[in-house]
């Protein structure tokens, strides 16, 4: 997958049915975001077994959004 360029905050994101949150972020471009997605999930599964059903991915954002899981270290 290519990054997206565009200028923004970019976030590891979950969708769940109807539900979809932020996981962490934000990271300083899209690539880091995409780098990220697998250890977020890692870490999301060790806090909550349901989320080895949910989808991962990345979402960017024109305004900083508090992310579930926080910023990255």
């Amino acid at each position: 997958m290519t990054p997206d360029t565009k200028p923004g905050f970019y976030y590891v994101s979950v969708v769940d049915g109807a539900r979809r949150a932020f996981v962490k972020g934000p990271y300083p471009d899209h690539a880091a975001a995409l780098a990220a997605v697998d250890s977020v999930r890692i870490e999301a599964e060790s806090r909550d077994p349901r989320a080895a059903f949910y989808a991962f991915g990345t979402a960017r954002c024109d305004e900083e959004i508090a992310a579930v899981l926080g910023r990255p270290s």
